[in-house]
C-alpha cells in the first residue's frame, strides 16, 4: 500500500453518520488467522527510504490500554 493509496482510503471513511471523524482500530492478522482487535491506537514514524531502492514507510503501531 502507498501513502496515497492510504490517505485516500482513510479521507473515504474520514466521517460517520453523524458528521464526527471516525475512531481508527485495527485487527491483528497473522497467516490469515485473526488474533487480536486493537483500539486506542498510536502509529508513530519508524523510518523511511531515500528512494533509491524504492521508497518505503515504516510505521509503529502502538496498542493503549
Amino acid at each position: 500500500m502507498t501513502t496515497s493509496s492510504l490517505i485516500d482510503l482513510l479521507k473515504q471513511y474520514e466521517f460517520g453518520a453523524s458528521g464526527r471523524p471516525r475512531e481508527i482500530s485495527f485487527n491483528l492478522t497473522i497467516n490469515e488467522k485473526k488474533k487480536q482487535f486493537i483500539t486506542n491506537t498510536q502509529l508513530s514514524f519508524a523510518g523511511c527510504g531515500d528512494g533509491c531502492a524504492g521508497s518505503e514507510l515504516t510505521l509503529n503501531l502502538i496498542g493503549v490500554k
